[in-house]
This record gives C-alpha cells, sequence and structure tokens, in this order.
C-alpha cells in the first residue's frame, strides 16, 4: 500500500482528493470536539481495494414442548413415555407428532391422588384475618380521641377459617381436576434467527452498518461496493453450485447448527470489492487514521480515527481548568485590596476574564497544529489572533496595577487641597500596600488633619494614637491634644463645674504630665472644689492638694487658717450646750470631721493625733446614750437614719430592720428584723446585734444568747439585760427576729 502525497502534491486524479476532503470534513462534522477544517491537517493518503465475503444463514428452531392437560380417560400405558431425545420436530407436522407421542400419564403436583394444599391457607387451615390484617387489633375512633380495640372478626387472634378450603387445608388438584391422572403429549415451538458472518473486521464494515444487520442484503444495500458475487438459495448453498472458492467460504462461515432442533432455511452468499481510502491527519502530538470506503466515501469511527480528537479534547479541559485557577490566582494577586483600586480592579478583572477566555480558544488552536515530535501545522489567523490577544490582556494587568498604586504625593496633595475624602482613600491604600516611613508621615498629616474636624473624646484619641507612633508628628500631635484637654478643663472651670474638673485632671494624669502650668491648672481646680465644701476638713483636705500643686502665698495663708478651723472644730473641750438630741448631732459632727480630717491629713501629725482622740472620745460618748427611753428623733440620729426609716446607717447592721416601739414620743423597745421579705433571717448580723444591744440597754457588757436547747423546729429564748427584756425567736438554729424591751412588731 503505497502512500499518495497529499497537501497540493497530488498527481493523476485531483478530483478524488477533493472528494476525499469532503468526505473528511463530513465525517468531521459528526464527530464531536473535531476541527471545523481537519482536512487541513492531512498528512497522507493511503488506497487500497478490500475484498469482503458476507454469508447470512438463516436458522430455524424447534424447541420440543411437553403439554399436559387433565382428562378422566384411562388409558393403557405398555409404551411407556417417549423420549424426547428420539424425536424429530422436522419430520410432519404438530398434529403427526402429537399423534405419535400422546399417553396418559399421573398427575405430577398431586402424585395422583388428585388433592393437593390450599394455597391460601397453606394447609393449615387457617389464613390471616382481612379486617385488621392479621395484628389482631383494630383502631376504633370516638369523638375526641381514638385508640386499639380487638378486632372483632378474629376476636383478637390474628386468623380466621379458610374459607378457600373450607378449613379443610386441601382442595382439588387443578392439575388433574381430581382425576390424578393427565394427557400428555409433545409439541414444538419454533423460532428463526438470520445469522451473519463477514470475513474480515475491517473498519469498512463499522462504516456500513447494513452489513452488520441480521438479514440478506438487497442491491440498494450494496450500491456502495462492487459486487464479484452474490448467490441466495434456499437450505445449504453449499455444494456443487458453487466454485471451490465460494464453496469453501460458505463451508466456513456457515453456523453450527443443533443436529436434533436447527435446520438451514435459507443462506446468502456476498462477495464484493470496496474502495478504502485511509486519510491520515496529525493533530495534538499524535496521528489518526480515518478510514473511508464506499462510494460515499464514509468514514469509520474507530478509536484510531478518533484518538487524536479525544486526546485533545481531554488535554484542551486539563488546560482550560489550568488556565481558568491559574488567571484567578493571577487576577487575585493584582487587585487591590481598598476602594481606591476599584477602576484599576475593574480594568484588571475585565482583562484577566478576556485573556482567560482568548487564552483558552489559543491553547485549543495550539493543539490542534500540534503534529508529532513537537512540529507544528501551520497557525490559523484565529489561533494567531487568540494568542497575541491573551499575552495582551495578561501583560496589561501589572501595568494597569503598576500605574494604579498610590503615592505618598498623591495623599499630600489631596490633604492640601483639603480634600480629605480623597485622602483617606488614599491613606486606606498606602496603609494596605505601600508602607512606608513616608508613606506614615503622610497618614500622619492627614489624620491631623481629620482631628481638626473633630471633637471631643474623638479628636483626642486620633490624636494620641498619632502621638504613640513616634512619627514626624507625634510631637505636634501630643500638643494639640494637651492644648485640647488644657481647654476642656478651663472650660468646666470656668462653668464652675470643679468636680468635672477634677475628674478631668486624674483621667489624663499621664497626658498632662509635662504640659506647662499643668500645676496651676490642678490647683485651681481644686481650688474651685474646696469652695463648695462643707465642713472645714474638706476645706483643710482642697488647700492642701491647691498648696502641692503650685505653692503661692496666698494658697500657704489658706492653708494655715483652714488648718487652725480644723484645730478648733477637734477640741473636745468646747461641747455645746442645749438637749440631749442637740448634743448627739454634735457629738455625731464631731466624730464626721474627725474621720474627715484622717484622710485629709495624711502627714500632718498633729492633725492625725486630734483627729484620733476626737473620734474616740465622740463615740464613747455616743455610746453611753440609751435607745430605750430616749427621745424616737435621738434613736434614729444614733442610727444615723432619716426619721421613719427601718434601716440603719451603721455597716454591720447592712440588710437589718430596725423598727422603735415608742410611747409619747420615748423608745419603749426596738423590734429588729431581717429587711429582706420572705427571708428574714438575722443570720450573719451578730456583730451588729451585739452592739445594737449594748446601745439600747446602755450596757457596754450585752451580749446576744444563744438558742436554748429544745427539740421543737421554732423556739423562744429570753433574757434580761438589766431591766430591759429581750426576746429572741429562732427557727432551728437560725436567728429570726430580736425583741428589745417592750416592743411589739
Amino acid at each position: 500500500m503505497a502512500p499518495t502525497p497529499y497537501r497540493d502534491e497530488e498527481e493523476g486524479n485531483p478530483s478524488a482528493s477533493v472528494d476525499v476532503r469532503a468526505a473528511l470534513r463530513s465525517w468531521a462534522r459528526t464527530e464531536f470536539g473535531a476541527p471545523r477544517r481537519l482536512d487541513a491537517l492531512i498528512s497522507s493518503i493511503s488506497e487500497r481495494d478490500e475484498l469482503i465475503a458476507r454469508v447470512a444463514t438463516t436458522v430455524i428452531r424447534r424447541d420440543l414442548v411437553q403439554e399436559r392437560v387433565p382428562t378422566h380417560e384411562r388409558r393403557s400405558r405398555t409404551a411407556g413415555p417417549v423420549n424426547p431425545a428420539s424425536l424429530d420436530p422436522f419430520s410432519g407436522t404438530l398434529e403427526d407428532l402429537r399423534t405419535r407421542t400422546e399417553h396418559v400419564d399421573r398427575c405430577g403436583p398431586c402424585n395422583g391422588s388428585g388433592i393437593g394444599p390450599c394455597p391460601a391457607c397453606g394447609g393449615s387451615r387457617r389464613q390471616r384475618c382481612g379486617n385488621c390484617s392479621g395484628s389482631g387489633k383494630v383502631v376504633k375512633h370516638y369523638k375526641k380521641s381514638s385508640k386499639f380495640i380487638n378486632c372483632s372478626v378474629c376476636r383478637g387472634g390474628g386468623t380466621v377459617d379458610c374459607g378457600g378450603c373450607l378449613s379443610r387445608g386441601t382442595i382439588t388438584c387443578a392439575g388433574c381436576s381430581g382425576s390424578g391422572q393427565q394427557l400428555v403429549w409433545w409439541t414444538y415451538r419454533e423460532s428463526v434467527r438470520v445469522v451473519v458472518q463477514i470475513s474480515t473486521d475491517s473498519p469498512v464494515v463499522k462504516t456500513h452498518p447494513q452489513l452488520l444487520e441480521e438479514r440478506f442484503l438487497g442491491p440498494p444495500d450494496l450500491e456502495s461496493f462492487m459486487l464479484l458475487t452474490s448467490v441466495e438459495g434456499s437450505g445449504s448453498i453449499a455444494g456443487g453450485r458453487l466454485s471451490p472458492e465460494d464453496d469453501a467460504l460458505v463451508r466456513r462461515y456457515t453456523p453450527a447448527l443443533h443436529p436434533q432442533l436447527e435446520r438451514i432455511q435459507a443462506q446468502q452468499l456476498l462477495r464484493f470489492n470496496v474502495l478504502r481510502r485511509d486519510v491520515h491527519y496529525e493533530m495534538c502530538g499524535a496521528e489518526g487514521t480515518v478510514v473511508l470506503s464506499g462510494a460515499s466515501l464514509a468514514g469509520a469511527s474507530t478509536s484510531k480515527a478518533v484518538g487524536p480528537i479525544r486526546r485533545r479534547l481531554v488535554l484542551w479541559g486539563l488546560a482550560s481548568l489550568v488556565l481558568l485557577a491559574g488567571g484567578t490566582w493571577y487576577m487575585s494577586a493584582l487587585l487591590g485590596p481598598t476602594s481606591y483600586f476599584r477602576s484599576a480592579n475593574r480594568i484588571i478583572a475585565f482583562s484577566s476574564v478576556i485573556g482567560m477566555i482568548v487564552a483558552i480558544v489559543a491553547v485549543g488552536g495550539l493543539l490542534r497544529a500540534l503534529r508529532p515530535g513537537f512540529r507544528f501545522w501551520p497557525l490559523g489567523r484565529p489561533t494567531q489572533v487568540a494568542t497575541a490577544m491573551s499575552v495582551a490582556a495578561f501583560l496589561i494587568c501589572p501595568v494597569v496595577g503598576h500605574l494604579g498604586r498610590p503615592s505618598a504625593a498623591e495623599l499630600q496633595t489631596a490633604v492640601a487641597g483639603g480634600d480629605l475624602n480623597h485622602a483617606r482613600l488614599v491613606a486606606e491604600a498606602l496603609r494596605a500596600t505601600e508602607p512606608s516611613e513616608e508613606a506614615s508621615d503622610a497618614i500622619d498629616e492627614l489624620e491631623l488633619a481629620e482631628a481638626d474636624r473633630l471633637s471631643a473624646d474623638a479628636r483626642l484619641a486620633k490624636l494620641d494614637a498619632i502621638a504613640a507612633r513616634s512619627g514626624s508628628h507625634a510631637g505636634r500631635a501630643k500638643m494639640s491634644a494637651q492644648r485640647t484637654r488644657v481647654e476642656a478643663i478651663e472650660a468646666a472651670l470656668k462653668a464652675n463645674r470643679s468636680a468635672e474638673a477634677v475628674g478631668l485632671l486624674k483621667r489624663w494624669s499621664s497626658e498632662l504630665s509635662d504640659a506647662p502650668d499643668v500645676g496651676e491648672l490642678k490647683a485651681r481646680a481644686v481650688e474651685a472644689q474646696g469652695a463648695a465644701c462643707t465642713d472645714d476638713a474638706c476645706r483643710f483636705g482642697a488647700a492642701r492638694l491647691a498648696k502641692a500643686a503650685r505653692s503661692s502665698p496666698e494658697r500657704e495663708a489658706s492653708l494655715d487658717a483652714a488648718r487652725r478651723r480644723v484645730i478648733e472644730g477637734l477640741d473636745v473641750r468646747t461641747v455645746p450646750a442645749g438637749d440631749l438630741l442637740s448634743r448627739v448631732r454634735w457629738l455625731r459632727s464631731l466624730s464626721k470631721l474627725a474621720s474627715t480630717a484622717q484622710g485629709f491629713a495624711d502627714g500632718d501629725n498633729d492633725i492625725q493625733q486630734r483627729a484620733n482622740a476626737a473620734s474616740v472620745w465622740a463615740r464613747g460618748e455616743l455610746g453611753k446614750v440609751a435607745l430605750i427611753g430616749a427621745p424616737v428623733a435621738v434613736v434614729d440620729e444614733l442610727l444615723e437614719r432619716d426619721a421613719g426609716a427601718g434601716s440603719t446607717g451603721w455597716p454591720e447592721l447592712k440588710g437589718v430592720s430596725v423598727y422603735a416601739a415608742k410611747v409619747g414620743g420615748v423608745c419603749s423597745g426596738l423590734y429588729v428584723v431581717g429587711a429582706a421579705p420572705g427571708t428574714r433571717s438575722l443570720q450573719g448580723s451578730e456583730e451588729g446585734l451585739q452592739r445594737l444591744l449594748a446601745q439600747a440597754t446602755g450596757r457596754p457588757g450585752a451580749t446576744l444568747r444563744p438558742r436554748a436547747a429544745s427539740s421543737k423546729a421554732h423556739s423562744v429564748s429570753t433574757w434580761a439585760e438589766g431591766s430591759t427584756p429581750v426576746m429572741a425567736r429562732w427557727s432551728d438554729t437560725t436567728l429570726m427576729e430580736l425583741r428589745i424591751g417592750r416592743a411589739n412588731p
């Protein structure tokens, strides 16, 4: 088989080559993934004549089948059943076969007894209840509910008497109608098939599917071939009617038959010649061969023919996935992370998508042009354009990304022009992509400009953040923050909000530690706060703090005057005249002054000693005043509470209510109980109760007695402190209430 040159080098019959091209294009249109101009990839064409022999055989098969019907006849069985192996289904008619083989035989299903088990109950005489499906329970529905009850048909058993056999378990055998005998004979079932045998498995056979059809072929089926021999006849055509060569072909391709059951009805022998053209093409680094045959040059879709096409599809798909993944990564690596890059990101995304699409097209064209040995056919114009576009699209992306980057100069220009919104976009982009000292300074300058437009804590927070970065604008930000804080404190002082000013000074103590004149500011704030004091100890403390913040002759004189007033107030020898209530109130104010002075006189030993002595003396004098027998106003004053209140100001009696019983405005007794409703327990307040008992009775040695031994859950203990009766009520070991003197709740 000599190869025929192609690609404009044909000699002899140019029209045949044109037919081959057209036929190859037609075949390519039927194959998924085949290039549109597959004929441009032809490397060579090989031509030859191929001889094909086809033998079609019609085979009749007659399978012997035994028939059985019920009968009441009693025929002689001396001949016995007929052996089916001795029967020839092709000798005679069906009637003859029945006549020769008909006889009476015992029924097989019942073994001649005439009866068989009931199929409904299986011989058990009972079958499943149809009303409850064998469960024995049914659902009974009531107006508002439902429940399972026993089935009324089977009475909960799930089975009933079999109606098919009347509970006998057996029925008349259907195979013999109860006679025990069957009439038996042999018959056959006929089937016809056509067996086709072809002398070759050439692709030509697959190209023309009629050659494989199980039938005899006629002239229209053979128009594409040059017919050499056509013989058809009844029975086998092998024998003297054929040439020795044809006779050998028929005998070789006649199928093997069952000698008893099969016969040849007819045979057809066809020998024909077909012009075969093997078109070799190169694509995707592989060579494919398409076999064109017949007058219509039909192509065969063999594995060798479609191999390069399938290979290109697979590689093209894999390359597309790689391009999509790589292109997506390439695009994401170039996209800017902030809204500043919105315009550049759109161009990059569009170019990347276009680049991926045209790159996929270009890969398909390159795989189409790839020949074995890494050689290429000339690239088509679409492939060239797609390749150039993909390269250009992917190169545009980094260029656009570079040109779209922000710069510190752009940020400075935006800040200088007052366009802070654009400046913020540039700053975010610089922080995310181009961190540098120059960029940080430009961002600090922007935030300084933004801080000027803010107020209160937001401005201070931004200024502190700039100062903390220690950039070139840190000093400016720190000074601006200090100035803002000083202005806020001065505004509070000017509005007579001294407490607010002092609070701001404490809050910003670290930020204002090196601010100029901060001492004077603190002194002014403390002096303003001292002006609102209601006692000499508070004014003394304010004067000390003001002098410590910024000393001056005026502040020293003010401190000396305040100190003298405190010393005079702590003098226990100046007890004012008056009734008991006035004396108690004076003692309480003295105790309060002493306590306050102790807090403000840190480092002043003289004041500390005087305050300690005054506090001890005042507490002792107050402790000598008995609650019982004193006016109710005195009782409220000693218990450090408002008139009519149940709670006290004593920390030891927190959560305890003390109610004073009075007779003619004088306290006759105290009723003590827990303050929380539902849980009025005095547990845990023993120290306060001890002090209250001593104060109420005027006996410093008064003690709270323990629970008396009792088997009852609730008990009462009573005793007397001097002439004052005391009653305690207990629940188990928990003290629930206390009554001192004559007290009713």
